[in-house]
């Protein structure tokens, strides 16, 4: 059994397109997404805690943790407190690839 802990709507539809049989259960509890640092290494050890979480709970499963992070001028974004920091994190990003 293949266990995807994700709540992703892209990540089931990505994992969904290799035609596998899969089950979500998400990760409970906050993502300690830092604000500064090394986003490659922060991306992994937050898809390793969910990975770690969910295998927990299901040792019988091949378990998938995944996660994005942006990283914009050295600063890492999380996920937006309320909607001024949304919109705060939009107007940084927009022209910029």
């Amino acid at each position: 059994m293949i266990v995807l802990a994700s709540a992703s709507p892209r990540r089931r539809e990505l994992l969904g397109s290799l035609g596998l049989s899969f089950e979500i259960q998400p990760a409970e509890g906050p993502e300690n997404t830092p604000a500064s640092g090394d986003a490659c290494g922060a991306v992994r050890a937050i898809a390793l805690g969910k990975a770690r979480q969910v295998a927990a709970l299901r040792p019988e499963a091949l378990v998938i943790g995944a996660d994005t992070v942006v990283e914009l001028d050295g600063r890492i974004l999380g996920k937006p407190a309320d909607e001024a920091e949304a919109r705060a994190m939009l107007r940084a990003l927009s022209g910029r690839t």
